[in-house]
């Protein structure tokens, strides 16, 4: 069995969280204080947060987070 990459076990943690407090103070505990000052940022301009949810990059990982693959069907795992 393959070893989950550091952000697949990342996508895992965030999905365990109880609420989406529980994943953003675990998020925000991850990334280093001027990455936490940017995303927060990027967050509260609401032109700036759609413009990085288009990108694909954003896109994979929503569907990750969703348990989807990469085709938009749920994942078996």
């Amino acid at each position: 069995m393959q070893e989950k990459g550091y952000l697949d076990k990342m996508i895992d943690d965030l999905k365990a969280k109880g609420t989406s407090k529980e994943a953003e103070d675990y998020l925000m505990q991850r990334l280093s204080p001027a990455q936490s000052q940017k995303l927060k940022e990027v967050l509260s301009d609401e032109n700036a947060a759609r413009a990085l949810l288009q990108t694909p990059q954003a896109q994979s990982l929503l569907r990750k987070l969703m348990g989807e693959g990469e085709n938009g069907r749920e994942q078996h795992q």
